[in-house]
């Protein structure tokens, strides 16, 4: 197989409210980009009406796209374009038909959807991807959702660097700024803001720890939650050995009231927990009797960390140390 868990050559797309806006020009730009992911649709009262444009076909039900026995044999992985209060019950039908792995793009998703989303697809052995996320990409298979844009090759190149984060936007400008200094991409995934995360950085690692293609792994951490210190406690287990750099956002934060959100719904620290401090020197403990975790002081020193951690580049660098900003307002005396 190529690619990872979530997202490989065998990778088989049901989208829920395909012919909404959103939806639909991510699925138009993905098929001109990486054709056959996206099977098939599904928009309820849009079934069997003819979408030149989208060039897959469209149903009522996921039931119904089912009972076609080319899809029933090929698809296994949803993807959730629907308003919030439509995501639970999008969830339930791709569950109810044997879906094992979804990604659920819609933001704002109701917290006790969430809770019980989350509780469903534990018991269930689903994996969820979201709320918020903005997709997987893996270079040398295609994407699912938008992540990278119209033109994903202007940040990722294949390699052999993971990257994870809760932002959609910063793992495609991270997997960029770590293309720039010769690290490329075996897997890109934004994993999604919400205040319930159905899949954790600390879920992620042990398949990477088993995939012999990955070689090091980039996490973009943030106040709020404990997804960080789960992450910590499982390299201390044991549980992932390989270089991981990590940023922790938000140091800032700790000077405003409790109960505060900055960016993301989950990046909120209440009661003295999820501060970024308490993080950051919690992994960098860790780092010190590992000698596997490099912890980021600042964002851009990412890239030093999987220097000083021995990764081994994928490519030429392509850097400069010439940085000449793309427009001047001041002229030189």
């Amino acid at each position: 197989m190529k690619g990872t868990k979530y997202l490989n050559d065998e990778t088989g797309v049901i989208v829920i409210g395909i012919t909404g806006r959103e939806a639909s020009q991510v699925v138009i730009e993905s098929e001109k980009l990486y054709p056959g992911i996206v099977k098939c649709g599904v928009t309820p009262g849009k079934g069997g009406i003819p979408n030149d444009a989208l060039k897959v076909p469209v149903f009522d039900t996921v039931k119904e796209a089912l009972t076609v026995p080319e899809f029933k044999k090929t698809v296994n992985t949803g993807l959730i374009y629907v308003p919030p209060t439509s995501v639970l019950d999008a969830v339930m039908e791709l569950i109810n038909h044997g879906i094992k792995l979804m990604y659920i793009i819609t933001e704002h998703v109701p917290i006790r959807d969430s809770i019980i989303i989350y509780e469903i697809a534990k018991s269930k052995g689903v994996t969820v991807i979201g709320g918020t996320s903005l997709g997987c990409f893996v270079p040398s298979v295609g994407r699912i959702g938008a992540i990278g844009g119209k033109d994903p090759s202007i940040a990722f190149k294949e390699g052999s660097v993971v990257v994870l984060s809760k932002s959609g936007g910063l793992t495609v400008t991270t997997s960029e700024m770590i293309k720039r200094r010769g690290y490329g991409i075996y897997m890109a995934l934004a994993l999604g803001g919400d205040i319930i995360s159905c899949t954790t950085f600390a879920d992620v690692l042990p398949e990477l720890e088993k995939d012999t293609n990955v070689n090091a792994c980039v996490i973009l951490g943030e106040p709020g939650g404990t997804y960080e210190e789960q992450v910590a406690e499982l390299i201390l287990k044991g549980g992932y050995t390989k270089p991981l750099a990590i940023f922790v956002s938000g140091v800032f934060q700790e000077n405003m009231p409790d109960g505060v959100a900055f960016g993301h719904a989950g990046a909120i620290v209440e009661r003295g927990m999820g501060k970024a401090t308490d993080k950051i020197n919690f992994l960098e403990e860790v780092g010190k009797k590992t000698g596997t975790v490099k912890v980021a002081r600042f964002y851009h020193d990412l890239v030093n960390c999987l220097i000083s951690l021995g990764v081994k580049k994928d490519f030429e660098d392509t850097s400069s140390d010439n940085v000449k900003p793309l427009y001047s307002t001041l002229k030189a005396s």
